[in-house]
């Protein structure tokens, strides 16, 4: 999937993103959580960095880099990365909704949670040797 190789990275920065505006903007929903559920708050936006971080070294090692260096780990758990990943985004908008509604917010994170589902899909896809013309 090496197509998709400049979106996925997108994607993993911005999962790095929501986790550092956790600490940087106090009226994100990331950060909302964090101050409201405490210590399962801090557990979903490390849990969102470190599968960002993995996601980001999957693209950079098993795409960009030559064949021979493999990063053996992610490649056959790529769907499950970004379905987990995309589970991490909409966490806050959940733990936020009790205490305030953003609709910019709410379109940001739903829209990068379903974009990460469709990763995961053409993830799958591409490992059933699937192409768009099939």
């Amino acid at each position: 999937m090496k197509n998709d190789a400049l979106a996925r990275l997108i994607y993993a920065y911005m999962a790095i993103y929501i986790a550092v505006s956790a600490f940087a903007a106090p009226c994100s929903a990331t950060s909302v959580m964090l101050t409201r559920d405490g210590f399962w708050g801090y557990v979903v936006t490390t849990g969102t960095a470190v599968l960002a971080v993995v996601v980001a070294a999957d693209v950079a090692i098993n795409d960009w880099l030559p064949d021979r260096y493999i990063f053996h780990w992610a490649q056959p758990r790529r769907h499950w990365l970004y379905a987990t990943t995309a589970a991490c985004y909409v966490t806050p908008i959940f733990a936020a909704s009790a205490y305030f509604v953003n609709a910019a917010q709410l379109f940001f994170y739903v829209g990068m949670a379903l974009f990460g589902l469709l990763l995961g899909y053409r993830e799958t896809q591409a490992k059933r040797g699937i192409t768009c013309a099939d």
